[in-house]
């Protein structure tokens, strides 16, 4: 009776087991798909999903299924995807497929990971004083030889802020040394404009380049990034103008500005108030006699704003802001400098060297080619109304 006892728990036993193992593998394949989330089942499912195709981007392949995510140039909004791709993981995946979810991540790091590492390090040297001035430098731009040695500032939000400003803000008939709007890392164009000043100083000496002597033994231009040091070779210099009805008034400058002080001053009232309740203590607590409001209490006055406070390097996004001027050049033959910051696409790299070499006032026999990072620099001359001088270098590496 015994053995018949103990052989019958030993046989339940092993029943049981059977059982729970049965059931662990029937959940592991069935995924709780009720929820409509998709598990790894080895197989491809309805279910699969492709991330967004940018411009000059291939589509990104991948399923929540296979855990994998294919892309030649990823988007942040392609990040996003790939990571909630392998959030989707069971449980029973994740030591499995451990080393597949960690390469996952490293794809799809956004496609100008290089800015988000760039944030990370620490400007040069040089510039640790200047910041503290106008957080708004960018870089430093040199010529040897000449007057030409000043630093440079970059305001997306308002690009001619510093036009009749100095570095501090303060009204300067020379103003600052600034960046065209838009520029960062990959759109293979760095476009500088800058005031000719009769003493040399700025870009007064840039013209000297319309001699072939001068251009061959002022070759090198450097121009330093916060975070490195770069040296450009000479392509040539030209002459050219800007249309008259593209160019901004003294009018449009002023209201831009009336602009970006008012949002600014709202922001720090926005600011204040949302700072206001913590000072008069706790809700349902009697004001003490520093926070309780006096009858006598005159109107506050506007803040005295800083040029920290004007967040004049508010991102304008990745976006080509003059395709449709890029666009309407090719179609009709034009060709306007200053819409040509973004030269990502090949097309637009290509038309820009095109048109400044069939410019060019002499052959220096240094040429670019697609990829290769330009520095454009813009100064007024006088040799027709609204003309422009330009140089245009390329990096050396």
């Amino acid at each position: 009776m015994k053995k018949f006892l103990v052989l019958s728990l030993v046989i339940l036993f092993i029943l049981s087991a059977a059982m729970v193992v049965k059931s662990f593998k029937a959940i592991t394949a069935s995924g709780g798909q009720g929820d409509g989330t998709v598990y790894d089942t080895g197989t491809e499912t309805e279910n699969d999903s492709a991330g967004d195709t940018a411009p000059g981007a291939a589509a990104v392949s991948g399923t929540a299924n296979t855990g994998e995510a294919v892309a030649a140039e990823e988007t942040a909004h392609t990040a996003e995807t790939a990571a909630e791709g392998n959030a989707a993981s069971s449980p029973a995946d994740n030591s499995a497929g451990a080393d597949l979810q960690m390469d996952n991540g490293d794809a799809a790091l956004p496609e100008d990971s290089d800015a988000v590492e760039e944030e990370l390090r620490e400007p040069l040297e040089k510039y640790t004083d200047i910041l503290k001035i106008n957080p708004y430098v960018a870089g430093w731009l040199e010529i040897e030889g000449s007057k030409l040695n000043a630093p440079v500032v970059y305001t997306p939000k308002s690009q001619n802020y510093f036009i009749h400003r100095g570095l501090d803000g303060s009204d300067n008939n020379g103003g600052t040394l600034f960046i065209a709007v838009i520029w960062r890392e990959g759109y293979n164009n760095t476009l500088i404009y800058g005031h000719n000043m009769k003493d040399g100083t700025l870009f007064g000496s840039l013209t000297k380049y319309k001699d072939k002597a001068y251009g061959e033994s002022h070759s090198r231009i450097k121009f330093d990034t916060l975070y490195e040091e770069r040296e450009y070779e000479l392509l040539g210099a030209f002459y050219t103008s800007i249309e008259e009805e593209e160019l901004e008034t003294d009018e449009d400058r002023a209201s831009r500005d009336r602009e970006v002080e008012k949002e600014a001053i709202e922001k720090i009232e926005e600011e204040a108030k949302e700072e206001k309740p913590a000072k008069e203590g706790a809700e349902g607590e009697e004001p003490s006699e520093e926070t309780r409001p006096s009858e006598e209490t005159k109107p506050e006055a506007p803040p005295v704003l800083t040029l920290a406070d004007m967040h004049l390097d508010t991102d304008l996004g990745d976006i080509d802001v003059y395709r449709t001027e890029k666009d309407s050049d090719m179609q009709n033959g034009k060709f306007r400098y200053y819409y040509y910051t973004d030269l990502t696409y090949k097309e637009d790299y290509d038309y820009f060297i095109e048109n400044v070499k069939n410019s060019f006032l002499y052959d220096t026999g240094v040429d670019a080619q697609w990829g290769e990072e330009l520095l454009t620099l813009s100064t007024c001359s006088y040799q027709k109304k609204n003309g422009r001088f330009i140089v245009v270098a390329k990096r050396v590496r």
